[in-house]
């Protein structure tokens, strides 16, 4: 096996000839369509009670507020097409199973270069208009990607799913080069922030702690020695910094950082849930595999003889090349280079399309898990929490696997606990939602403890959380402890308390925590 091994890669190695990347590119194209699938059925899932005219930022309102402040600007400050068709609940709806229905067609080669674009433009409709809910990176590496998607795809209207036809001129740089920077940048970013824990190696002894939401691995890699944990973080911040040059080392160099990019890009899967971000990585990386490659693992795919259209091979790279230098200037930024302000303005102005973007993941590592229980309550007196479907809460709930499905809320209360109230603005509206006892806000939630009526009074206290440790779990079943700090948000409530003040009963003391009301 080993000899059948060294034969194979010395036969890699002794290549002359040019590299073809059609099998690449069809992979690449039938992976980005299985993402977008993904990440509209999970906002089609949720988009009721996060954007929708009863949810927490409804887009409907956004409209309302951009026509009024923006005016004629709005349009490219917030690009969506909701502009022009309104942001009526039906309409959300069918946008997000319109984008399910578009990434099949995307799979199955129907006119792939169109219903990327329009994939794209679909997805960056939410994007402008989602505020909070939508600012992650992954959002936008599945827009830069998406646009890439739409300039590598055959311009025709209809391909043969089972053959692989030939892509623009120098295709392959384009994915590589947004691999690269995903990737190298990462590393960068950890060294460059000065974070003590990155510096020390002992990051990922706090990641699997406290990081957004865990996965079930995540506590037993916590309780692994500490030798482990240096030799992970160190292993962690030499592939990101240095697997993305070996892209420029020929077949066996780009073989090598396929194998090691595909083994972080797993171990981060198993230890955690980070949505579709690291999914999509795994999809860029089979971009680095040329045909010589990927026909042994997929015999069967054709290798259609068909060229590009001539639009496409002029075109294309023109396209492509524009969006290199323009993602240049980032690029070089990140790495401590002071842009012109010229050029400063020029980014900022394509900045709102969110598909030409920086990227650094994790820069500063959090060391505590503070978390947010919301509680409600008819007399003030007696409190029930809403339970979250994924992140911590249950003591004895067992963490999960949920990716590549993201729950949006569950992630934002974990910004919004380290961030505190008066950062978080959307946070009253959740409650004030949980008040109104508003359907589509309330399923957010795993279950809801006042299924008959709404609450009379609502309030959130903070927690520290921490995983149990080996003797606790086998004893009581409890993966987690926790610690109360004091108050998030003091008790509120549609109307005033009775003269009585029974809703300040069984509450902490605040500890310099800000409080709200919601009394009409």
């Amino acid at each position: 096996m080993a000899y059948r091994w060294l034969a194979i890669l010395s036969q890699i190695a002794s290549r002359r000839h040019p590299c073809s990347y059609r099998l690449a590119i069809w992979l690449f194209l039938r992976g980005l369509a299985a993402v977008y699938a993904v990440a509209f059925l999970s906002l089609a899932i949720q988009l009721p009670g996060l954007l929708g005219s009863h949810g927490i930022l409804p887009i409907a309102e956004a409209l309302v507020v951009g026509r009024s402040n923006l005016g004629f600007s709005r349009y490219f400050q917030a690009p969506s097409l909701f502009w022009w068709l309104g942001g009526n609940d039906l309409l959300l709806q069918l946008f997000s199973w319109t984008g399910v229905l578009l990434a099949v067609l995307l799979f199955f080669d129907l006119a792939p270069a169109g219903i990327a674009l329009s994939l794209w433009a679909l997805y960056l409709s939410f994007v402008s208009l989602g505020r909070d809910f939508f600012f992650f990176q992954w959002d936008s590496l599945l827009l830069e990607a998406g646009l890439l998607g739409f300039l590598v795809a055959p311009w025709r209207l209809r391909s043969q799913f089972g053959t692989a036809p030939s892509p623009p001129p120098f295709v392959q740089l384009w994915p590589q080069w947004l691999l690269f920077r995903v990737i190298f940048l990462s590393g960068v970013v950890k060294l460059a922030s000065g974070d003590p824990a990155w510096h020390a190696l002992t990051a990922l002894q706090y990641h699997y702690e406290t990081q957004p939401l865990p996965s079930p691995l995540s506590w037993f890699f916590f309780h692994l020695p500490l030798g482990f944990h240096e030799i992970s973080t160190f292993l962690v911040l030499a592939v990101e910094l240095a697997a993305p040059f070996f892209f420029l080392a020929g077949r066996l160099g780009r073989l090598f950082a396929f194998t090691v990019l595909v083994l972080l890009q797993l171990f981060i899967l198993l230890t955690g849930n980070h949505a579709f971000y690291n999914w999509l990585t795994l999809v860029l990386c089979f971009t680095l595999l040329d045909d010589s490659l990927l026909a042994r693992a997929l015999p069967r795919l054709g290798l259609g003889n068909l060229p590009p259209p001539l639009l496409q091979r002029r075109l294309s790279p023109i396209l492509a090349g524009l969006l290199f230098l323009l993602s240049l200037p980032l690029f070089v930024a990140v790495l401590g280079v002071e842009l012109p302000p010229p050029l400063v303005s020029v980014l900022r102005s394509i900045s709102p399309f969110r598909s030409v973007n920086d990227y650094g993941a994790f820069a500063v590592m959090t060391t505590r898990r503070p978390e947010i229980v919301i509680e409600g309550s008819r007399d003030g007196v007696s409190w029930l929490p809403y339970p979250f479907r994924w992140k911590p809460g249950d003591l004895r709930k067992m963490p999960a696997f949920v990716a590549p499905y993201q729950p949006r809320l569950d992630w934002q209360m974990w910004f919004a606990a380290l961030n505190g109230p008066e950062r978080t603005p959307w946070f009253p509206r959740l409650l004030l939602r949980l008040l109104e006892g508003t359907p589509e806000v309330v399923t957010l939630f795993a279950s809801n403890p006042f299924p008959d009526s709404a609450p009379t009074y609502i309030r959130a206290l903070l927690y520290d959380y921490r995983f149990s440790s080996w003797s606790e779990l086998q004893h009581s079943g409890a993966w987690w402890q926790r610690y109360l700090i004091g108050v998030y948000l003091s008790p509120c409530a549609l109307r005033r308390p009775r003269p009585e003040g029974e809703a300040q009963a069984s509450v902490p003391s605040p500890k310099g925590r800000g409080s709200i009301s919601l009394s009409r």
